[in-house]
């Protein structure tokens, strides 16, 4: 068995056989690390009052990871007690992945930020003053930010610094690399398509929780929204 995990998984649901949510859970959970070994195709999770399911019921697993992947799997129950459920992940031979896995998965914001200097030509160009962006989208591999093109225009292959205000206590301070230049129907800029150059792990974590904490407040107005009816 090979699993497809590409970085930590911060939540896992179980759902039964028609899609109803049995189970969520944010910690206490054990999951199957890339192996090959049959012995660790078991997701544990362990609390209190969880729902009591019947040996060898097929449910659902689904896993989210930091960086905002969702992949679906198909187990069978193998404990389930209210204090502790196992479900064995199906053989790959046996398995459907039901939600392919997005490595990028890409959200829609607008956050601001600064471009505080960028390379070009191997020239390293600054600012007299660091220069206002706004981020529209981001995911693990980049951004597209827009900025006022009268106080500058980038090109492709640029390397910019920027500092994104994601999370209020501390910005993301990172490095892009201009990818696309988007126009309108006139010629004029739209923004820039862009890709982290260079992450660090603990830089991927942080994008990864902000894409999180932003998914799960449009899944709570979603919610709130549907109670209202």
């Amino acid at each position: 068995m090979r699993l497809i995990f590409g970085s930590k998984v911060i939540k896992v649901e179980v759902l039964d056989e028609k899609g109803a949510l049995l189970l969520a859970s944010e910690k206490n959970f054990v999951v199957p690390k890339n192996s090959s070994s049959d012995d660790n195709g078991i997701v544990m999770i362990k609390g209190k009052g969880l729902p009591e399911l019947d040996h060898n019921r097929i449910v659902s697993v689904v896993m989210t990871t930091k960086s905002g992947d969702r992949i679906k799997y198909i187990g069978a129950v193998a404990v389930s007690m209210n204090v502790q459920l196992n479900i064995q992940i199906m053989r790959s031979n046996d398995n459907k992945v039901l939600e392919e896995r997005r490595r990028f998965f890409k959200i829609k914001i607008s956050e601001t930020g600064k471009a505080l200097f960028y390379v070009r030509d191997e020239k390293n160009i600054r600012f007299d003053e660091p220069v206002a962006i706004e981020v529209l989208d981001i995911n693990v591999g980049g951004v597209f930010l827009t900025c006022d093109t009268e106080i500058v225009e980038f090109v492709l292959d640029d390397l910019i610094c920027v500092e994104i205000s994601l999370f209020e206590e501390y910005p993301l301070n990172a490095a892009v690399r201009v990818l696309r230049v988007q126009r309108d129907s006139d010629g004029s800029i739209k923004g820039y398509g862009c890709e982290f150059q260079g992450l660090t792990a603990a830089q991927e974590d942080y994008i990864g929780r902000y894409i999180y904490k932003v998914q799960s407040e449009e899944r709570q107005r979603e919610a709130a929204r549907e109670g209202m009816f």
